[in-house]
């Protein structure tokens, strides 16, 4: 190998699905998955990469195979005409769809590697001899429990690079999502392990071989947090393994804790608010392909505006929202975890309903409130596993797996209940003084 080699690489596209929690006057085509692979492919065109790899889940379901076809096609056919290969490999969401589809397209230079659960080798030559061998292997089914790298014997080389591709649930045991060890991985002759499957992206194992996960190039809910785009990967002469992530998303979620200590209203708070904000946008983001920022606000700190917090959040999610610079920044959802400016040690030597609530808060804060009010608890615990179960939840659960609630959001609803309540109390106190 003569100079360095490079690879664009992606995977989880899931075409067909959008991005959830988009404010409806932003929402528009721009803002989906399909967007950003056509910017991934012209990208790869830009840069003039040696081979595009996706690792599997570029259709998001199989009832979706029709709207993802054309989209893929276009990409596909740009990629063709620039004479770039593109490898995939298949994932449990399209196991079924994407080799339908693959056989449909017509590309001199499509390579679907690992077809039926098999592994596969795919060599990228240059003037006749091999650059780089692709060993690739594809979901048969929607769930495989067993580790695909028992059957992987395809035989190391000497001289010319090896890189896997592989859609996996990396040290997960028991996953029924084709689990695999990292110290499998290792024991491969393998210079470098392209994964798809988990959404967020990162780099798994910085050594050789490299092993990262590209994550989803655009995030699809609010779990996905974090920049998301596409990676180059470089080949040097050496054999050395570089990963860069190209930041091509157009929408970012993230999280963001905000101190409104000493905040009187719930108007101060949303000027704290849109400060920390704007200061994040612009020191922790790249603009350069951002449309919009989606934030998950976390506000801490003691504040007389508890209540009036607890009882406003809904509307100041809905009525906060700017531009900065090219990006809109909006409000996913806030999280009001403040704490009324009230001396709870001094209120829990009283022998009424704000002594027993001020008792509880503190049991809260520095032990285990199971140990003094554990019937307390497991009402709550009831409380919020009956409203996990509502039927309003069921579109959710159908996206995305919805954990069960357990004691740690049976104790967060609790306190968030109880503080509101106890503020209720004082204020009623006050007002009858």
């Amino acid at each position: 190998m003569n100079d360095a080699l490079s690879l664009l690489y992606t995977g989880d596209l899931h075409l067909g699905r959008h991005p959830s929690r988009i404010p409806d006057d932003l929402d528009g085509p721009g803002l989906s998955p399909k967007a950003v692979w056509l910017s991934a492919v012209r990208e790869a065109i830009e840069q003039d990469v040696d081979a595009v790899v996706v690792a599997g889940d570029i259709v998001d379901q199989e009832n979706r195979y029709f709207e993802a076809y054309g989209t893929f096609e276009d990409g596909i056919a740009q990629l063709d005409d620039a004479g770039i290969p593109v490898v995939v490999v298949a994932g449990n969401h399209d196991y079924e769809a994407l080799p339908e589809m693959v056989d449909n397209l017509d590309s001199d230079t499509l390579q679907f590697l690992g077809r039926g659960g098999e592994w596969e080798r795919w060599t990228l030559e240059e003037d006749g001899e091999p650059v780089v061998h692709f060993d690739g292997w594809s979901f048969a089914a929607e769930h495989v429990y067993e580790s695909p790298l028992a059957e992987y014997e395809l035989s190391g080389t000497d001289d010319v690079p090896q890189i896997g591709v592989l859609h996996a649930d990396l040290d997960s045991r028991g996953s029924r999502y084709a689990p695999v060890l990292s110290s499998d991985l290792r024991d491969t002759a393998v210079d470098a392990w392209l994964l798809g499957h988990i959404h967020s992206p990162g780099i798994r194992i910085d050594s050789r071989p490299l092993a990262l996960y590209s994550g989803s190039p655009q995030p699809l809910d609010p779990g996905e947090q974090q920049a998301h785009g596409p990676w180059m990967i470089t080949i040097l002469e050496t054999g050395e393994v570089r990963a860069e992530q190209i930041p091509l998303a157009s929408v970012r979620y993230d999280q963001v804790s905000v101190d409104v200590s000493g905040v009187d209203d719930p108007q101060e708070a949303t000027a704290v608010i849109s400060a920390e904000l704007k200061d994040h946008v612009r020191a922790d983001l790249d603009a350069s392909s951002l449309e919009l920022s989606l934030v998950r606000v976390h506000l801490t700190g003691r504040t007389a505006a508890h209540s009036a917090l607890v009882d406003q959040h809904r509307s100041m999610e809905r009525d906060l929202g700017f531009r900065e610079g090219s990006v809109s920044v909006r409000i996913e959802s806030i999280d009001v975890d403040t704490r009324p400016e009230i001396d709870l040690e001094a209120l829990a030597e009283g022998e009424n309903a704000a002594a027993y609530l001020a008792n509880l808060l503190l049991e809260i804060e520095n032990g285990d409130p199971r140990d003094t009010y554990g019937e307390v608890v497991e009402d709550s615990l009831m409380a919020v596993r009956q409203a996990h179960s509502a039927n309003a939840y069921n579109p959710l659960r159908r996206e995305t797996e919805l954990e069960e609630p357990g004691d740690a959001d049976a104790i967060e609803h609790l306190e968030q209940q109880a503080r509101v309540l106890l503020d209720t109390l004082l204020s009623q106190k006050e007002g009858n003084a």
